[in-house]
């Protein structure tokens, strides 16, 4: 489905038809409960034989097993957290008629009681873990599908307050964080690029890790092993590129790890800065300062790496005072152009150790600040803003990214590959425009919170600048997407996407 780009399912009915399965497994990534609440009764109802196997498994089928059991799908056995070595087991074990209740990490309806059966689950372990099936890859590929392969999983930090712990580990502590054997990463990398695969992105939380000698002998090993790779990103943590704390050997240390990725193929690294406000930080228990992360933006930039920062703009506590202190220091530290989202908000997901601050403010204060109902979609409570002066900003705010998506996502996303992707050499300038378009907005916001310090409304300010600068990035887009030759991007979904939304933001004067 993420090859179609569809939500409907049926292609996946005639599917399932054609090769008359009786095996459902689905992965429900983040939004996809309410589509497939609608979707699964036809699917079921498609399979083949008196007895099929349905799993589920992924980040909503973690969370929400027992709304799925009880609500939707009554017969799944339901995987949680990492399935690669349960999957096959459950499957075996189906085919064999041979019990399931010893298999670690499931949750399912026994057939003879009615009752639920849930057994605790276990961490997987990666050193035993193959490289991934890619038979299908090309075809998603082709249609501009972002292709992932992984190094690690969990997180050496683990402390960040919004984070939604429990996925690729369950206790939430640093100490789950496991690698991949070296030369089973370096055999995917070298399959991807021999199918003719140049980007790759490792979907890692946390590809450095925290511990310099482990993470310096995973990264000798990788690059001997490899005899050829598809250019890279790679999210990383600040602490992993630059520490205050670091003696000066180990700042050596790092930078030589890095210029050695930088030589297997590291293109690009994200970093999850989320705020540059020194009490917001403080409040998501992000553990570095600003100052550390404008060092390792640089550093990265130093090695012809580029950087992407991820930015939690509005959290339910913040006030107008963090936000306009946190954009300043990005827009005067070269930080703004480099956000991939610059007004992002934060999710109050389930479990998270933000909705128990959140909580223990409520009960301190007796101010309600989050609705109790959750959005089974995103795992998230809706929630509003402690400073009214916020909401209002906020909702100015949302309002022009909801108009904007649509020219500036497409954009994003296309000029996230280099002169090899999609566009050649028109890249650069597509890239450059939607710099431009960052840092315009940056300058919006900030002028926007100036006007409403002076008694003034935002939104006369967002309409004018927020405008100019979506007009701008759309001139760059049709700019760069006429140089590039119609038929060889004229399938692709992003192309097409790119290019309409940007007809709608230009004046047809100027299209032409």
């Amino acid at each position: 489905m993420v090859q179609w780009g569809e939500e409907d399912c049926t292609k996946v009915i005639e599917l399932i038809h054609d090769i008359r399965a009786n095996i459902l497994a689905v992965g429900l990534p983040y939004g996809t409960f309410t589509s497939f609440e609608r979707e699964y009764p036809a699917m079921l109802a498609a399979l083949y034989g008196q007895d099929p196997l349905i799993v589920l498994g992924g980040p909503i089928a973690t969370y929400l097993s027992e709304t799925l059991l009880t609500d939707v799908a009554p017969e799944a056995i339901i995987i949680q957290g990492e399935a690669e070595h349960i999957l096959p087991t459950i499957v075996e074990r189906w085919l064999s008629r041979q019990p399931i209740s010893d298999i670690r990490g499931i949750h399912y309806l026994d057939k003879s009681t009615g009752t639920a059966v849930r057994v605790p689950r276990r961490l997987a372990d990666l050193a035993s873990s193959p490289a991934p099936f890619r038979g299908h890859i090309l075809d998603i590929y082709s249609q501009g599908g972002q292709i992932f392969t992984e190094t690690s999983r969990g997180c050496s930090w683990a402390a960040c307050t919004f984070c939604l712990r429990g996925l690729t580990d369950i206790a939430g502590k640093g100490h789950e964080y496991r690698r991949r054997l070296p030369g089973v990463v370096a055999t995917d990398l070298g399959r991807l690029h021999a199918m003719g695969i140049t980007d790759v992105t490792f979907a890692d939380e946390d590809f450095l890790g925290a511990f310099i000698p482990e993470t310096q002998s995973f990264v000798d090993a990788l690059q001997q092993s490899i005899t050829s790779s598809p250019r890279l990103d790679a999210s990383l943590t600040i602490h992993s590129v630059y520490s205050r704390r670091d003696s000066s050997d180990d700042r050596a240390r790092r930078e030589a790890i890095l210029k050695k990725l930088a030589q297997i193929g590291l293109q690009k690294a994200f970093l999850g800065i989320e705020s540059c406000s020194p009490s917001q930080l403080k409040r998501y228990a992000k553990g570095h300062t600003r100052e550390e992360a404008v060092a390792a933006a640089r550093l990265l930039q130093k090695l012809d790496i580029r950087v992407e920062i991820g930015v939690i703009l509005f959290d339910p506590l913040c006030t107008l005072d963090e936000i306009e202190d946190s954009l300043a220091f990005m827009r005067a530290n070269g930080l703004a152009s480099l956000a991939s989202g610059l007004s992002s908000s934060l999710r109050l997901q389930i479990a998270s150790h933000y909705l128990s601050i959140l909580n223990k403010y409520e009960v301190q204060h007796g101010r309600k600040l989050y609705g109790r109902k959750l959005d089974a979609d995103t795992l998230s409570y809706p929630y509003k803003f402690v400073e009214p002066s916020v909401q209002t900003f906020y909702d100015s705010v949302e309002l022009w990214n909801r108009r904007v998506h649509s020219i500036y996502y497409p954009a994003k996303s296309l000029s996230r590959f280099g002169a090899t992707g999609a566009l050649g050499g028109a890249v650069h300038t597509l890239r450059e425009a939607t710099e431009r378009f960052r840092e315009a907005s940056c300058d919006a916001m900030l002028s926007a919170l100036a006007a409403m310090k002076r008694g003034r409304e935002a939104d006369p300010v967002l309409e004018d600048l927020f405008g100019a600068a979506a007009t701008s990035l759309a001139t760059a887009v049709l700019t760069s997407l006429g140089k590039t030759p119609p038929s060889a991007l004229a399938d692709h979904p992003v192309f097409r996407q790119a290019v309409t939304a940007a007809q709608r933001f230009v004046p047809q004067s100027m299209a032409r």
